[in-house]
């Protein structure tokens, strides 16, 4: 094996010549058939909350803070950022990273307040936070 390719289990339980068809594709379209296939994937998102904080979560590797855009409206809060490649026409020995852009998009409750939205990006996690409304935090009755 040249130091371009690579495999991984599937491919050895395939027959030689499914994966000499697999590799003129890639000489054909260059290298990049299974690109439109990692393209629909997307990245990683958590959302969870803890201490009257809502918490979001992207995994953005490899991505640089002026690359990412956070919006909200109309209870949406919307994360887009681009991968942008290192040159513009780069050629390829091998490529399974995806560039461009790619946006998520998650709708919050009505108790979360949209004034207190933070987000920081750190070891390519974006990381947003959003405090509930003061409303809706749990409070203590006392007893009289």
């Amino acid at each position: 094996m040249n130091a371009c390719q690579t495999t991984n289990r599937l491919q050895k339980l395939l027959p030689e010549g499914v994966r000499e068809f697999d590799t003129l594709l890639n000489q054909m379209f260059g290298g990049n058939v299974v690109r439109p296939l990692a393209s629909v994937l997307r990245n990683a998102l958590s959302v969870w909350e803890a201490d009257n904080t809502l918490y979001v979560e992207v995994d953005l590797p490899g991505i640089k803070r002026e690359d990412v855009d956070i919006t909200f409206e109309k209870g949406e809060l919307t994360i887009s950022a681009e991968r942008k490649t290192h040159t513009e026409n780069p050629v390829h020995l091998h490529n399974e990273r995806t560039y461009g852009k790619v946006s998520r998009s998650v709708t919050l409750p009505d108790t979360v307040d949209p004034n207190t939205i933070e987000a920081t990006l750190a070891d390519g996690v974006l990381r947003v936070s959003i405090q509930k409304l003061p409303e809706a935090q749990p409070r203590k009755i006392e007893i009289r």
